[in-house]
């Protein structure tokens, strides 16, 4: 049996916030890319610092292929995690 990782649930409220963003850039299509970047990210063990959020944000950003537009909404989501 795989083991189950978790994040603290102020990072989940920090990545809902961030999902929100990265919707709003990609369209409605993003929703089931967050979901997938979600289990991705959580796969690779327990999130208890603010900085295991900035793994979430690259596993979105890669979805979005203007390099503008990827690091506007990077610099975005950081705002989100105060880093």
């Amino acid at each position: 049996m795989a083991p189950v990782h978790r994040a603290l649930p102020f990072l989940l409220r920090i990545c809902t916030a961030i999902e929100t963003l990265f919707i709003v850039e990609v369209g409605p299509f993003g929703a089931q890319l967050a979901q997938d970047a979600r289990v991705a990210w959580l796969a690779t063990g327990n999130k208890s610092r603010p900085d295991d959020v900035l793994q979430y944000v690259a596993l979105l950003a890669q979805h979005i292929e203007d390099h503008e537009r990827r690091e506007a909404f990077v610099a975005e989501a950081r705002k989100c995690i105060h880093v």
